[in-house]
């Protein structure tokens, strides 16, 4: 129906709820700005196409001029893989919840 309210209380998204875009199977730029931090695990940075990824100096994230954030993937310098990993769980456990 079409004057339907739902009262949903809010869930605790985790270490996920800090990621604006978070996968398991990959992301795409379609050219847009993405405001805020995005991450793939268990998969490699090659899984995000089209950002033009700029490796910090240190490994443990990237840049894009497309992303106002950093961006992450299991495969970058530690901590990285364990913190993108407990995200990806933490996402799991509140797509359950």
């Amino acid at each position: 129906p079409a004057n339907t309210t739902y009262n949903m209380e809010p869930f605790d998204l985790g270490t996920a709820g800090k990621y604006a875009i978070l996968s398991k199977t990959g992301i795409s730029s379609i050219g847009v700005s993405i405001t805020g931090d995005i991450g793939v695990s268990p998969i490699t940075f090659a899984a995000m196409t089209g950002f033009g990824l700029t490796s910090s100096s240190h490994g443990g994230y990237a840049t894009s001029a497309q992303v106002n954030g950093k961006v992450y993937a299991a495969d970058y310098a530690v901590p990285t893989p364990a913190t993108i990993s407990q995200a990806i769980l933490d996402m799991g456990v509140a797509y359950t919840a």
